[in-house]
């Protein structure tokens, strides 16, 4: 999953997690069932937007996966497919930013946790120090 790139900017090779066509071919059905991991999703995202042949896959499984959740009661309804697939990836996008500022919010919120008890302790230590 690693290689080497050239940089647009500099020209020198620089070392990167890229995800791989073949990686992420494999991750479309995962995509589609919300099975990915938050990582996984992440990176998956990232290499369909900059892949236009790993996209028109996860768009023909993603037409194909919709098409068969359709009622016989849709069958005369038109269904914008790319645009749902569209909406869908922005959800996603909405659903890791989330994801990230929750566990971003529980970081700051255990650091003044730890600063408030760290002060209170010290407060407590100089109330002994004055009773002795």
């Amino acid at each position: 999953m690693k290689f080497s790139r050239l940089t647009e900017k500099t020209g020198q090779s620089e070392r990167r997690d890229v995800m791989n066509c073949r990686t992420a071919e494999g991750m479309v059905n995962g995509y589609i069932n919300h099975e990915l991991s938050l990582k996984e999703l992440e990176e998956f995202l990232d290499h369909i937007q900059t892949c236009s042949s790993c996209y028109d896959e996860l768009e023909t499984y993603f037409i194909v996966h919709e098409a068969m959740q359709l009622d016989d009661n849709d069958s005369g309804s038109v269904m914008d497919f790319k645009r749902l697939l569209e909406q869908d990836i922005r959800k996603s996008r909405r659903y890791i930013r989330k994801k990230k500022l929750g566990r971003f919010s529980v970081g700051v919120l255990l650091c003044i946790l730890i600063v408030a008890l760290a002060a209170f302790m010290g407060y407590v230590v100089m109330q002994m120090i004055r009773i002795i």
